[in-house]
């Protein structure tokens, strides 16, 4: 069974420009002495604020007019996050600031850029860095910049982008105003592994998790193509120790249609390992979902693969479980039930970008 969350990040932006010189009527106000104020509302749906400093921290934001040249470059680290609405999940804070827009006319729209919180790059020495902007110019040179995977406090704290493109604007008195709306997403993924037996008087143990394939890095916003990643062939260890299972489910699996499974199976599974992924676009995704089940791995497959050793009544048993196309903002929760006798059938599943869908997946029998 596996379960798909999906969350998106939204910026709503809001232009203002206007010169010093109040004008009793509406007129377009000279382009050589405009001043161009940005006032920005930034709404991430993400996880719950906690007064933890779990809320996301730096904003950095570029701007480039119709011709892609970059015409301001702006960063934010004091940003207040404030809860929106009642469920304590949407968070939003405020940026403003200004710039000089000489060139800039009511004919103007401008391509925005958002990054959230700060990504990092191997610096080449075993350690991180992190990601340089300085030397950004255009967009391509924005485009092309790339980030590794580093411990992350929470869902708000992953890279987040986004990129839009202003409205016509509207002529108020001596100003002008902008509107644009941004859908920033999560530039990572994420994988919630969870098992139980499906025997009461079974013993199961989880003697390691492994992930194999492994991008050595990403892009901070999507590219064209990923030519540029190499994928390890030695795996990742996700599991610090063996896990006894004492859980176990002997219900059927439900379809996906029944949204509130996982509320009422939580103590029937438990969590063996929640690590974030960079996209691995690697992999055909078929009728029958995105994980197929056994099989060897080869240097030609570039597909995630998860290699499960566990111990089941004192037999030790391995299977590997191969995920195709991880894409970014997608959140996968897999649900494992292992049961007494050891034939594994074809896992069927369905993949949303961070929303809650559930997924029929056929269990380990």
């Amino acid at each position: 069974m596996m379960k798909v969350i999906s969350i998106t990040t939204w910026l709503m932006l809001l232009i203002l420009a206007g010169c010093s010189d109040a004008s009793p009527y509406a007129e377009e106000p000279s382009a050589q002495e405009r001043t161009i104020t940005l006032n920005l509302d930034i709404t991430t749906r993400a996880d719950e604020l906690l007064p933890d400093n779990s809320e996301p921290d730096i904003i950095q934001l570029w701007i480039f007019d119709n011709n892609e040249n970059l015409i301001t470059y702006v960063v934010s680290s004091q940003n207040v996050w404030t809860p929106v609405g009642t469920d304590g999940i949407d968070i939003k804070t405020t940026l403003q600031t200004e710039i000089e827009a000489e060139n800039i006319d009511v004919n103007q729209s401008f391509k925005i850029y958002l990054l959230l919180n700060q990504p990092y790059t191997d610096d080449g020495k075993g350690s991180t860095t992190p990601v340089d902007f300085s030397d950004v110019k255009t967009l391509d040179e924005l485009k092309g910049k790339m980030f590794v995977l580093t411990e992350y406090k929470g869902d708000n704290k992953v890279p987040m982008t986004g990129e839009g493109t202003t409205t016509f604007p509207s002529v108020e008195g001596n100003k002008i105003i902008f509107d644009a709306s941004i859908n920033a997403t999560r530039c990572v993924a994420k994988l919630g592994i969870y098992c139980t037996k499906g025997n009461l008087s079974s013993t199961l143990t989880i003697n390691q998790v492994t992930l194999s394939k492994v991008p050595d890095k990403g892009y901070l916003f999507k590219p064209d193509d990923y030519s540029l990643i190499s994928y390890s062939e030695s795996g990742k260890n996700l599991l610090s120790e063996s896990k006894q299972i004492s859980s176990y489910y002997t219900e059927d699996m439900p379809p996906y249609s029944n949204n509130s499974w996982d509320e009422e199976a939580e103590g029937s599974f438990e969590e063996i390992s929640s690590p974030y992924l960079l996209e691995n676009p690697n992999g055909e995704v078929t009728d029958d979902g995105f994980l197929q089940v056994n099989g060897s791995i080869t240097d030609d497959d570039k597909r995630y693969c998860i290699t499960l050793s566990y111990t089941l009544n004192g037999v030790g048993y391995t299977q590997n479980i191969y995920v195709s196309q991880i894409k970014r903002n997608q959140y996968s929760k897999i649900y494992i039930r292992i049961n007494d006798a050891i034939t594994v059938d074809d896992i069927c599943c369905q993949v949303n970008s961070w929303t809650e869908h559930e997924i029929d997946v056929p269990v380990f029998e």
